[in-house]
């Protein structure tokens, strides 16, 4: 089948290369789009966690039940990944990164944040998030 030549209608090699290039190029696409908004949803979260239900403070003063029951709520309602530690993320990432969608970091992954969080040096932490962010580095690294 390799060996598809255009006769008697069959198509070329090179059309079905590029049909398939076409076919991969849109799913990277759709991949990033919908990482930028999971990533964007988060920080959004731990936004609303901290600035609005804590009023600016770094904890609520009930701030463990509070995360308790929104995670209750949301797993209800959408089911996985909104667990009480994966909130505690989303509030983390917010106080670490808050301006983080004025900067060019829209191609790292939730996965790449969290990583991020346990480096407390904020400078070591700038320096991981600039090189991850231009050397394109995989969450792996």
């Amino acid at each position: 089948m390799n060996a598809i030549v255009k006769q008697r209608g069959e198509l070329s090699l090179n059309f079905i290369n590029d049909i398939k290039l076409l076919v991969n190029q849109s799913r990277q696409q759709a991949y990033a789009a919908i990482n930028q908004a999971m990533v964007k949803m988060y920080w959004s979260i731990g936004q609303r966690i901290v600035e609005e239900e804590q009023q600016g403070k770094e904890r609520a003063e009930y701030g463990k039940q509070l995360l308790i029951q929104l995670s209750e709520a949301l797993t209800i309602e959408f089911g996985k990944g909104f667990s009480t530690q994966n909130l505690y993320y989303c509030r983390q990432f917010y106080l670490t990164f808050p301006e983080i969608f004025h900067t060019p970091c829209g191609i790292l992954t939730w996965s790449h944040y969290r990583r991020l969080l346990s480096v407390t040096n904020k400078d070591a932490r700038d320096w991981y998030l600039q090189e991850a962010t231009s050397q394109m580095w995989s969450y792996a690294i």
